[in-house]
């Protein structure tokens, strides 16, 4: 065998049995992160939905920088598509966006304050200012206050009922239902 093949192999090996002993050593914490977050089950199957769901799975994994980063990625996006759901177009920044929607009674206050609160911090976590937290014990709180905002939003915005085993939503301009009464959603169902 090729010296340098074989090298290879032990490298991909040592390299396996690392990873293993990280996921193992992680594994009880990663269960216990799982279940403080559980998302949103059922969501419309929109661009950001995969993202959203990626958000709660670095929480779950110990990834807290861009837990929160794409917590407040997807906050972003999910302001926009309100607007244009609601048929107004977006304006460039988030919080006019949060405004406009409050004022033309599409969310209430408590929505807003939600929405504010996870963009709290965005440019720090997003040009990595100096000033981002580092402590490990602030940074998992914050994490999981920013996905859990995230997770409480999707429910208020995305909120349903099921009524002889159909869903029906409760903000039915931000499910695309078709001439059937039928949408694509997006299910995380873990």
């Amino acid at each position: 065998m090729d010296p340098n093949a074989s090298q290879a192999l032990v490298k991909k090996r040592q390299l396996a049995d690392t990873l293993r002993g990280e996921f193992e050593a992680t594994l009880n914490d990663r269960v216990n992160r799982f279940f403080e977050v559980r998302p949103h089950e059922i969501i419309p199957n929109t661009h950001f939905a995969p993202v959203s769901t990626e958000a709660s799975m670095l929480f779950r994994d110990g990834h807290f920088y861009g837990c929160i980063a794409l917590t407040q990625a997807t906050g972003e996006a999910l302001a926009r598509f309100m607007c244009q759901k609601n048929k107004f177009k977006p304006a460039k920044v988030f919080e006019t966006n949060v405004d406009k929607l409050y004022k033309r009674g599409f969310i209430n206050p408590a929505l807003r304050s939600d929405l504010i609160g996870l963009w709290t911090g965005r440019d720090d976590y997003h040009h990595l200012n100096p000033n981002i937290e580092q402590d490990r014990q602030r940074l998992t709180q914050l994490a999981q206050e920013k996905i859990k905002l995230l997770q409480k939003i999707e429910r208020e915005v995305f909120a349903f009922s099921v009524r002889n085993g159909a869903l029906v939503p409760k903000c039915p301009q931000y499910w695309d239902m078709d001439d059937e009464n039928q949408t694509q959603v997006y299910l995380r169902l873990d």
